[in-house]
């Protein structure tokens, strides 16, 4: 099992502020995904008092869709910041490898806030993989629109890996 990771956040660097976290479970070399089997939280901005917004990111935001801003935005259901880590952080350690479009933002924004939050990293710098270096392998990868909604996004990215994975008849990874 590995896990593709996204997050949305208010700025760009390791201690932007969090707005919302997704992972899905899934096989790389498989088709989909088992819809039951991921992570979905709207993080509480409040329990990010030391995490940092930047302008130019919220002018992007402001120009985005009525859909995904309201997703990102949205007040319900927010989940303290460390809350929201321990639960991702229970199936991060369950998988053998995690992907991210572009690990240097994903992942370099969830490891400042575990430290941060003083939560022990549940991965393994060896184990994350880039997923958008692997679709530069397929030229003629169709590539659907973001939405801007983690879950979505990490379930477009599957199956844009799965699809690249699938053109290069790769049949195991290490």
């Amino acid at each position: 099992m590995d896990l593709m990771i996204d997050i949305e956040t208010l700025g760009t660097g390791p201690t932007a502020t969090i707005l919302t976290i997704a992972a899905q479970v899934f096989d790389p070399l498989g088709e989909g995904f088992p819809q039951h089997r991921h992570f979905y939280a709207r993080v509480d901005t409040d329990s990010q008092p030391n995490r940092t917004m930047d302008n130019s990111t919220l002018e992007w935001w402001a120009q985005q869709p009525e859909i995904a801003k309201n997703e990102a935005f949205s007040e319900e259901g927010r989940v303290h910041l460390a809350s929201c880590l321990e639960s991702l952080g229970k199936l991060i350690w369950q998988a053998n490898k995690i992907w991210a479009n572009g690990p240097t933002f994903d992942m370099n924004i969830l490891e400042h806030a575990f430290k941060e939050a003083g939560q022990n990293l549940p991965w393994m710098f060896y184990n994350v993989r880039d997923a958008r270096t692997v679709y530069a392998l397929y030229p003629d990868l169709s590539i659907p629109p973001t939405t801007h909604h983690a879950l979505e996004d990490c379930r477009r990215q599957i199956t844009m890996l799965q699809n690249t994975l699938k053109f290069l008849n790769i049949i195991k990874l290490k």
